[in-house]
Parts: C-alpha cells; structure tokens; sequence
C-alpha cells in the first residue's frame, strides 16, 4: 500500500511540474513601445529556432525589430525607417511593413517600404516600395502572411476621409471613415513586385469582413440584413469575380446591427469558417457560427441563443479548480461579441464575451466579462464548451484580448484579470484538456517583479518550445505615448 501511494505521489508532482509554470527571468529593456489606435509597436513573429522579434521604439530612429532568443538573451536589433504596419515570415526571412509618413491627424501615408530581414542576423537583405498612399484621402490597409511563409499580400480599404487636420484625431466611427470608395487586393512575388491586382466585385451586404484562406485565396463575407442572407464569396488572386459565392440564410431582426464578423481558414482544403453575433427576431442574442466550403458549396450553420436561461445553465456548469475563480462573470449579453476564432489541432475554437462601456471614478472604461469558449470538431459538432473567468476593465481596451496555444492535449490561455481597479491589475493562466474540455490548472501568473499596473500585452505573448515569453506594458497616460515594458520569461 506504501508503495501505491507513493508511486501515486510521484505521478502527482510530475503533473504538477508539468503543467505548473514558473518564472525563469525578467528583464526591463531599453526599448519602449509607442501608443496609438493604430499602432503595430510590440507585434511580434515567432522564429524557427526558438525564439521571436518584436516592433519596438527606440531613441534617436523611427522604430526597431528587436530578436530575442528562449532565455531573453537578446539575437540581435535592427533600427528601421518609417511607421511600422506589420511584421511577419514570408519565405526565409522576416518581412517588415512600414509607412513614410505618419501623424496622429493624418494617419498613415506617403510610400509603403518592405524591409527584408535575415532571421538569425537581423540583416536588411532587401528594401524595396511596395505602394504610394493616396494623396486625398485616409487608407485602411491589412497585411496578410502565410503561416509557412509562402505569401505575402495585401488590402487597401480607401475611406471618405479626407486628409486634413483636426485637434480631435481620427474617428472610426465617422460616416466618411466608415465609407468605403474603393478595396484592393495585392498579391507580391518574391522579389517584393506586385504580381496581381484586383479591386474584388464583392457580395452583396453592408458589414463585410476579408480574411486570406491558407491557400492564399480570399474570402469575403457581407451580411445583407434587408434580405437576410450571408454572402460569402472568394476570389483567386487574378480575378475580380468571384471564384464562387455562397449564400447562408441568417435569421436576423431587421433593425440588429452586426457587432463583427471574424472568419478563419481551417487546414481542410477550401474550407473556412465564420462568426459573429446578432439579435433574432425574439430579440435575443445569437451567436451564428458557419463551415462553408468552396469545393462543394455547402454550408453549415451552428446557431447558439444566449437567452437567461442557457446562460445559467452554462455558468452554473462551471467547475472551477481555482476558489478565488468559483462562478465567471458574464452577465451582460445584450453585448457579447466575437473576440476570438481559430483552428487548433483539427477544432474549430469560438471564443465570445460580453463587452461594454461604463461610466466610473476613472472616467469611461470599457469592461470585459469572461471568456465563454465553444469548441467544434472540423464538421461543426460541439466538442465542449469552457470559461476563461476573468473580468478586467481598461481605458480604451489594451490588454482586453486573450493569448491562446495548443500543445500536445494542452490548451493553454493569458488573460488579464482585474482585482478592483486599474492600478490592481494581474494576469491569468489557464490549461484546458483539449479533448474534454476539463479545466486543470487555473492561476495567477507570478508578478512580484512587475510593475504594479502594468497588463500583459496578451497579443503579442510568444509560446515557444517549453517556455513562453510575456510582454508586460504601463497604461497610456495623457499626452504620452511612450510606452515603457517589463518582458518576463516563464517555463512549463
């Protein structure tokens, strides 16, 4: 009987030092991170060899890339030209996007430059203008990178907006931002040449959304609300039509505003997935998720009503491992949204939360309810559904999104986590069974080397072979955009 029990022990410890985490290093760099709603500073790419490179700001030169390797030892830095729009792999090196010109009443503007960086040096290895801005008007471009480096493209959304100066900034919620005159689609070769061209015929709808499948098709989606469809379509890179367009009855009320539509590739050839929330004509909130696929034309729709009942029922399953963590809070459904949707190991992973703005002693704050996860195998069966319980209010909602990782049957998440204020601020970490769902570990992440108040850049979290990489910023304050970082590195 000793022998069992302590043969069980020494399976538990092992478990427990499995899927603990602990704290390897912590470091305050000399590099910064600039604020702005805009803002790319703090993105980061994961490398093959085990370690990432970050945007940073430094004195005296527009922005950096900064590499640093599994124990926090920097590789190497690199001081760029420009406002920075992106960073990614494509090919064998690292692909960086930046603007010439930049203001906080103009946005972006002028040429965009590609910089070409060797991964283990952080050599410029080719630089080269990609495209000239519009002249008149505000831009809205995205990037889009292949996960194995094999493409590189991008979007521009020409707005209403004319280029002028106003002490108020840029509105995106603005009539004229939020016009659309024109959307291109630029796929470039590798030599940094724009290969194609194309301004998409789009589907029919007025909330659209564009994503890039993992074969480096596009895809667009646009709820058409008066007739009650979502259209979905995709394009291959030389074509404005549509390579296919497939249309999804939606059951919507007619005066319900769509708050997002995400969507994402799954690894299954032409094959993609989207989301988003909407009220039904009972007035109750429904998260619609669909599986389209462009090789069949077929759909399939998972509809979830989130009316007072399911929501208890789904709290009240909760079951916690942590006591401080014993009911989550996701109360306010009138205003869930989509905040997360992404392929994991053959599942299809939905997160939704709850978010609004209230008025407190520190002004308006936007406050973030629990993460409620559903997880759908590839054929949009409900595998599970689990909470993230956190709760966290922030000004202008940094540090509000989730970092996620699979590995093995591990589902790990970083949250941000507020006790009772801003300046009270802690980080979370979570390991979900990804075949049942079972939570099994639920924690405060160590923060006796952080600085009080400061938030897990939660985005830009790098999980790496048996170590993660958390970048920690201070709030923003008024008329300051520096942003100073604390980054910790914590093993499994």
């Amino acid at each position: 009987m000793t022998k069992i029990f302590t043969l069980l022990s020494l399976l538990f410890l092992c478990y427990f030092k499995s899927s603990a985490q602990t704290q390897a290093a912590v470091i305050k760099p000399p590099y910064s991170v600039l604020a702005a709603y805009d803002s790319k500073y703090g993105t980061t790419v994961n490398l093959p060899d085990n370690s990432m490179a970050m945007i940073v700001s430094m004195p005296n030169v527009d922005f950096a890339i900064v590499s640093l390797d599994s124990k926090l030892t920097q590789k190497w830095i690199s001081p760029l030209a420009g406002f920075p729009l992106a960073v990614g792999k494509f090919k064998n090196n690292i692909l960086v996007v930046a603007a010439s010109e930049r203001s906080w009443f103009k946005s972006f503007s002028g040429s965009y430059t590609a910089y070409l960086l060797d991964e283990n040096t952080g050599k410029n290895v080719a630089e080269k203008v990609i495209y000239q801005g519009h002249p008149g008007f505000l831009e809205d471009p995205d990037f889009y990178f292949a996960k194995d480096g094999s493409y590189f493209k991008m979007t521009t959304r020409l707005t209403g907006m004319k280029r002028k100066t106003s002490l108020s900034g840029i509105d995106k919620t603005d009539k004229d931002y939020r016009l659309t005159q024109n959307f291109s689609i630029i796929e470039f070769d590798d030599m940094l040449n724009q290969r194609n061209k194309i301004e998409p015929k789009m589907p029919a709808g007025d909330t659209w959304n564009a994503s890039c499948s993992a074969e480096g098709n596009f895809l667009i989606s646009s709820m058409d609300r008066a007739a009650g469809k979502l259209n979905v379509a995709t394009y291959i890179s030389s074509s404005a039509d549509p390579l296919k367009t497939i249309s999804i009855p939606v059951a919507i009320r007619k005066s319900s505003e769509i708050s997002s539509i995400q969507s994402t590739a799954s690894t299954q050839p032409f094959v993609n997935y989207l989301a988003f929330t909407y009220l039904n004509p009972d007035k109750e909130t429904t998260v619609f998720v669909a599986r389209v696929d462009f090789k069949t034309g077929t759909f399939k729709v998972s509809n979830e009503v989130f009316d007072s009942k399911h929501t208890k029922e789904l709290k009240k399953s909760f079951q916690p491992v942590n006591k401080k963590f014993d009911e989550p809070e996701f109360n306010k459904t009138d205003f869930l949204s989509v905040k997360h949707i992404a392929e994991y190991g053959g599942k299809l992973v939905v997160g939704v939360a709850p978010s609004y703005v209230q008025l407190s002693s520190y002004g308006s704050l936007i406050f973030d309810e629990s993460l409620l996860l559903t997880v759908f195998d590839q054929e949009l069966r409900e595998v599970f559904h689990q909470f993230m319980p956190r709760a966290y209010m922030s000004v202008n909602g940094e540090g509000s999104k989730i970092s996620y990782s699979l590995k093995g049957n591990l589902f790990r998440m970083i949250a941000n986590h507020k006790s009772s204020s801003l300046g009270n601020t802690s980080s979370l970490y979570a390991e979900l069974d990804f075949n049942t769902g079972q939570m099994l570990k639920l924690s405060k992440i160590p923060s006796e080397d952080i600085s009080r108040g400061n938030y897990v850049n939660s985005e830009s979290v790098s999980w790496l072979d048996n170590s993660f990489i958390i970048p920690y910023l201070e709030r923003q304050r008024v008329l300051s955009t520096k942003l100073n970082m604390q980054i910790q590195l914590l093993n499994y």
